[in-house]
C-alpha cells in the first residue's frame, strides 16, 4: 500500500483543529502521514497537535508535529514538505473537513488512471457564515482559465503525486490567495489531471474571525493584489500560446476584487483596483460595454459573473 502525505498548517486554531483532526484520523485508508505544522502559535495549538499525536501516532498513522517560525501558511507548507514521505502528497486547512474515503477515494483515482495521472481533484462544498452550502462543480474543460475563474486547486481539492510536486514549492511572499497563486503554477506545468467523480469530499467552512480565510476583503487589502500581480508574471513566463486571454482573466479577477471592497464599503479600495482593471480590459470594445455590468452584478451579490465573463473572454 502506498502512503498518503497530509500537510496541515495551524496558527491559533486551538479550538478548531481538533474537529480537522479527527476527520483526517477517522479516514479509511492507511497508511497516512500526517504532518502537523504549528507557525508558532500563540494559543495552545502546540499543546493541542502534541497531544494528538501521543494520542493517535501509530505505525500506518503516523502524526509528525513540527514548527515554522515565518509566520505564513506558505512557509508551513513549504516546512511541511521537508518532512512528507509518502508516494502522494495532500495540504489541507485547519478548519475544513475531510470525508472519511477522501484519501481512499484519491488513491483510487490515481491508480486507475489511464495516463498516470500527476494531480488528483475532487469537488468542494463551500459553506458560508450562514451555514448555506455551494457545491463546486468539476471543471474539466480550459482547466487554467476555470482556475483562475474558479480556484480549481484550492488548497483543500487536490491530491499530487510526491514526485510531480516536490519540485514546487510555495510562494513565501504571498499572504493570501497563496494556493490561488500555487495551483496555476501546478498547471502550467502541464501536469496529467484527474478527477473523483461523484459527491464533494471536503466542506470548506468560510468566513468568521476564526476562518483561515478571514472574514471579508477589505481587512487583507493589498494581499490580495499581491497574489494576482504574481500570477501574471506566472503567466508571463510560461509557455502558453494566447497569453493575452489569461492576463484578462487575471485583471476581471481583480475587477472581482474591486466589486467585493465596493459591496464592503471600501470605495477607496475599489477605485484604484477597478481603475487597473479597466486599463487593460477596455481596450475591447466587449469588455468595456459588459464589464462594467459586471462590476454592478457583483457589487448587489449577484452570482453567475464568472460564467459571462468566461464566454466573453475566449
Amino acid at each position: 500500500m502506498k502512503t498518503v502525505s497530509i500537510i496541515i498548517p495551524v496558527y491559533n486554531r486551538a479550538n478548531i483543529v481538533p474537529r480537522t483532526l479527527n476527520t483526517v484520523l477517522e479516514q479509511t485508508y492507511r497508511p497516512l502521514q500526517l504532518v502537523l505544522v504549528d507557525n508558532f502559535s500563540t494559543d495552545n495549538s502546540l499543546v493541542v497537535l502534541n497531544q494528538f499525536k501521543i494520542d493517535n501516532n501509530t505505525a500506518d498513522f503516523e502524526v509528525i508535529v513540527t514548527q515554522e517560525k515565518r509566520q505564513t501558511a506558505s512557509a508551513a507548507r513549504n516546512r511541511g514538505m521537508q518532512f512528507a514521505t509518502g508516494e502522494y502528497l495532500m495540504f489541507f486547512d485547519s478548519d475544513d473537513l475531510m470525508d472519511r474515503r477522501l484519501v481512499q477515494k484519491y488513491v483510487d483515482a490515481f491508480e486507475s488512471s489511464p495516463q498516470r495521472a500527476d494531480i488528483i481533484i475532487t469537488r468542494r462544498n463551500i459553506i458560508d457564515e450562514a451555514g448555506e452550502k455551494k457545491t463546486m462543480p468539476l471543471f474539466k474543460k480550459d482547466i487554467i482559465a476555470n482556475h483562475i475563474l474558479h480556484s480549481v486547486l484550492a488548497t483543500q481539492a487536490f491530491c499530487a503525486r510526491h514526485d510531480f510536486i516536490k519540485k514546487y514549492e510555495w510562494n513565501n511572499n504571498i499572504l493570501q490567495w497563496d494556493d490561488f497563486e500555487y495551483g496555476l503554477r501546478l498547471l502550467l506545468a502541464k501536469p496529467v489531471v484527474g478527477y473523483i467523480e461523484g459527491k464533494a469530499r471536503v466542506d470548506v467552512i468560510l468566513g468568521g474571525d476564526n476562518s483561515i480565510t478571514g472574514s471579508n476583503f477589505s481587512t487583507n487589502h493589498g494581499k490580495w493584489e499581491i497574489a494576482l500581480r504574481t500570477m501574471v508574471l506566472d503567466i508571463k513566463n510560461s509557455s502558453l500560446i494566447d497569453k493575452q486571454r489569461y492576463y484578462d482573466l487575471l485583471y476581471y479577477r481583480l475587477l472581482v476584487l474591486a466589486a467585493q471592497y465596493q459591496r464592503e464599503g471600501h470605495p477607496e479600495f475599489a477605485k484604484p483596483a477597478a481603475q487597473k482593471a479597466y486599463s487593460v480590459l477596455n481596450r475591447k470594445w466587449t469588455y468595456r460595454k459588459v464589464m462594467p455590468r459586471l462590476f454592478k452584478r457583483i457589487v448587489n451579490g449577484k452570482r453567475g459573473s464568472a460564467r459571462i465573463a468566461h464566454w466573453i473572454i475566449k
